[in-house]
């Protein structure tokens, strides 16, 4: 179960809703940079991870009620709490799409909450 709501007071602004298998909501990666170097190599900085460079990919059929929920949030909120299996986190709707009742929304998460 995916549960998305808004980050502030809002009695119409949160929904659950059911993991397909096919969202992706452990996003993770590193903060990796790769240059090329005058001998013909490669120079790789890992400057680490944190929680802040995961991105959630959520696809799953939904009704057009909870989409149109979730269109909510992405049109009047900057920021939005988001709970899967992992934790409890707060990220940004960076995108959303409905068609034939099946969703496409990402995430980006900006921390978790501890």
């Amino acid at each position: 179960m995916i549960s998305i709501s808004a980050a502030v007071a809002d009695t119409s602004g949160s929904v659950v809703i059911k993991n397909m298998g096919n969202s992706n909501t452990s996003g993770k990666a590193a903060r990796i940079s790769r240059t090329k170097t005058l001998d013909g190599g490669v120079y790789i900085d890992h400057s680490g991870y944190v929680e802040g460079d995961m991105t959630f990919t959520i696809n799953t059929q939904v009704k057009k009620s909870i989409y149109d929920i979730l269109d909510r949030l992405f049109r009047l909120y900057t920021r939005v709490l988001i709970s899967v299996d992992s934790g409890l986190y707060y990220g940004a709707i960076s995108d959303i799409d409905i068609e034939d009742g099946f969703l496409k929304m990402t995430v980006y998460i900006e921390f978790k909450e501890s």
